[in-house]
């Protein structure tokens, strides 16, 4: 395509190095999430640093794994290995009975119990992938271990107080060190044993826990859907645990010590908190449009997030001042992934958008035939999404160009998983789905485990559904119309000239 050329020497220019802004602003960081350290740890000794690295792998991506939520406790979503080449399903899994339907609240674009899903809705949670086994949660109140090369089943797990009163297991799993870690609808987070399916414990919250646990170095870190972020201990004691907000559907991020979740409250007001990762108390507040179900990633000082007004957002760690704005089409629940200087993010506008992560100028954008709400993965040159078009895509990420697409029964709001050869996805069909080659060519190696729908059917340009764009349009940032202006009087502008005095606005 010609109208790829000007991106693809824009590209190649900033990851030349030519790019100041991006390179100081974001580092010039490679994409593998296995090797990632934090700051601190890399600036200590060689020994220390070692150490650093064997407690990150058990936690992060790797040929064989990819052990938790969007892959590690950054919430990266990248990994070094190659996944799915093609569109081949090795095999599907069905987790049985449909979940129960979740009510939206009238007149909002917020739903009351859980994202937009319906009685057949069953697997919302997204796969994690450890020692050869496939491990995911079901709407029919089950936690799930499959053969990651056969899938055929072996175990599950049943959360809520009896058979009897299964509550759906919308968190996705964290698998470390032998045992899973997931959050359940019964207020409850569950340690499992990885090779029996036997509980281990089980920690009460105070509402139902929609979020993924974030494991880092011995502690899980996980939101209820009554506003407490909790931190725990690997043995199912309570570390801390904080009030932050009136409801917490995002999954955490932990990046050098520090937390950091969105925030969703009642008023339709939302921003992520950063807390001190030790005790919980609050470091410091990163304002947003809308209410935050999205789960932040921070990339080199920088943390990236979308809202439910549309907006997806670069600010400044340490600062807390705005980077980059950029309005979307319809909600953000997608997860940024950030990977070589460029943003993936996908969106209620039907689109997985490419980005400049230094600027938020759109380097392409790639329309679905419905919401995105999936989180995007990472796998060398290939972005994998789900849609709720009820497809699963491979998108290239240097041109935005459909490499395959894989069809399931019903719509894919569950987040991929990626291996050597292979992605795992969750279908609102009740099925999991294996595509490529789950075994990666050869034998699995035993590496220790470490409401609205208002938003337009076409792309940017008018054009097909199915199209893919590109263009230099800007976002909005530290210049022009917001030179001198923080983010709160940004806000309060906006509020002022809304007439209702409603922060959020509609999401539309």
């Amino acid at each position: 395509m010609d109208d790829q050329q000007p991106w693809r020497r824009r590209t190649l220019l900033r990851r030349a190095g030519t790019g100041a802004l991006a390179l100081t602003t974001l580092g010039a960081a490679g994409t593998g999430a296995a090797a990632t350290v934090s700051q601190s740890d890399a600036t200590a000794d060689p020994a220390d640093r070692a150490a650093a690295l064997a407690r990150q792998s058990t936690a992060s991506a790797g040929p064989t794994r990819w052990p938790q939520f969007q892959a590690d406790p950054v919430n990266s979503g990248v990994t070094e290995a190659p996944g799915a080449a093609g569109d081949s399903v090795a095999w599907t899994f069905d987790t049985g009975e449909s979940g129960r339907a979740t009510a939206a609240e009238p007149g909002t674009a917020t739903p009351d119990g859980s994202p937009p899903d319906d009685p057949t809705d069953n697997v919302v949670s997204s796969p994690a992938v450890v020692d050869g086994t496939v491990y995911v949660g079901s709407n029919d109140g089950h936690l799930y271990a499959v053969d990651a090369a056969t899938g055929e089943e072996v175990w599950r797990y049943g959360t809520g107080s009896d058979p009897e009163s299964r509550e759906e297991v919308m968190s996705s799993p964290a698998v470390v060190d032998g045992t899973v870690y997931v959050g359940s609808h019964d207020a409850r987070l569950h340690a499992v044993d990885a090779g029996s399916g036997e509980g281990q414990w089980t920690f009460e919250a105070d509402g139902p826990v929609f979020a993924s646990p974030t494991y880092r170095d011995g502690t899980l870190y996980v939101g209820s859907q009554a506003g407490t972020m909790y931190a725990v201990d690997t043995a199912g004691e309570g570390v801390w645990s904080a009030s932050v907000a009136d409801r917490v559907d995002s999954t955490a991020a932990v990046v050098d010590g520090t937390v950091y979740v969105g925030r969703w409250n009642d008023d339709r007001t939302g921003s992520v908190v950063a807390l001190d990762a030790a005790d919980g108390e609050e470091i410091r507040t990163y304002e947003a449009r809308g209410e935050v179900a999205c789960s932040p990633t921070v990339r080199d000082g920088v943390l990236y997030v979308g809202d439910y007004a549309g907006v997806i957002y670069a600010i400044d760690t340490g600062t807390a001042e705005l980077v980059w704005g950029r309005q979307l089409g319809g909600p953000v629940l997608s997860s940024p992934v950030v990977v070589d200087g460029t943003v993936y993010v996908g969106s209620f506008d039907n689109s997985l958008w490419a980005m400049d992560a230094a600027n938020g100028d759109i380097e392409w954008s790639y329309a679905t035939g419905d919401q995105i709400l999936s989180s995007p993965a990472v796998a060398d040159d290939t972005v994998y999404v789900g849609s709720s078009d009820r497809h699963l895509y491979a998108i290239d990420r240097e041109s935005g160009d459909e490499r395959f697409s894989v069809e399931t029964g019903e719509a894919v709001l569950s987040s991929p998983a990626v291996t050597a050869g292979a992605v795992f996805v969750g279908s609102s069909d009740s099925f999991v789905y294996a595509v490529g080659d789950p075994t990666g060519g050869e034998s699995v190696d035993a590496t220790p485990p470490a409401g609205t729908d208002g938003s337009p059917s076409a792309g940017p340009d008018g054009d097909d559904p199915t199209a893919t764009t590109t263009g230099d349009g800007p976002g909005f940032g530290a210049v022009g119309a917001l030179t001198g202006l923080g983010l709160g009087v940004w806000q309060r502008a906006r509020n002022a000239g809304s007439g209702d005095g409603e922060t959020g606005g509609d999401a539309d």
